[in-house]
């Protein structure tokens, strides 16, 4: 039975389904839930409709442990009898800040070249550094432009990212 993951956004998306596929999880969909607010709504919608196991992984937007502790109330609430089929993965303070603490850490995991400039750039707007080695397909699915062979085992381990690790035991479990 297929397990979703659903993000925030499209490069969120690209990301998240690049890294899994390295990790070599199977019968996962990676689905762009078009920001926070529809992540968690659409994350209800399939969880009651396919009954099915939803994780949802979305930026947390703030290191305050209240704030954190508050969206994580929120999220139980909205989904009221899919709770138990439904599970709330918050990236503190932005999916890219807890990937990718620097851009040796986005340069190892997926074997791109950087230049200088984007080093530099990377600590200031990973985001936007992040999105150049990304494209838009027709389908409107972002993918990584190219990498090298991921390292399949490292990927396993979730590239000793806790949050990376955390989701694939999570989309693992049957």
């Amino acid at each position: 039975m297929t397990t979703f993951l659903v993000v925030e956004g499209p490069s969120d998306a690209a990301v998240m389904r690049t890294l899994i596929t390295a990790a070599e999880i199977d019968d996962i969909a990676v689905i762009s839930g078009q920001g926070k607010s529809s992540a968690m709504s659409l994350a209800k919608s399939l969880a009651v409709s396919r009954a099915a196991r939803v994780a949802v992984l979305v930026d947390a937007d703030t290191r305050d442990p209240r704030q954190i502790d508050e969206q994580r109330r929120t999220f139980r609430d909205l989904q009221g009898s899919a709770v138990e089929l439904t599970r709330l993965f918050l990236a503190v303070p932005t999916l890219e800040e807890e990937l990718f603490p620097d851009a040796e850490t986005f340069v190892k995991i997926f074997k791109v070249a950087i230049t200088e400039r984007q080093r530099q750039k990377f600590a200031a707007d990973r985001r936007r550094v992040i999105r150049t080695y990304f494209t838009t397909s027709d389908d409107g699915q972002s993918r990584v432009k190219s990498h090298g062979k991921m390292d399949v085992q490292a990927a396993r381990d979730g590239f000793g990212r806790p949050l990376l690790t955390e989701i694939f035991a999570y989309l693992r479990a049957t």
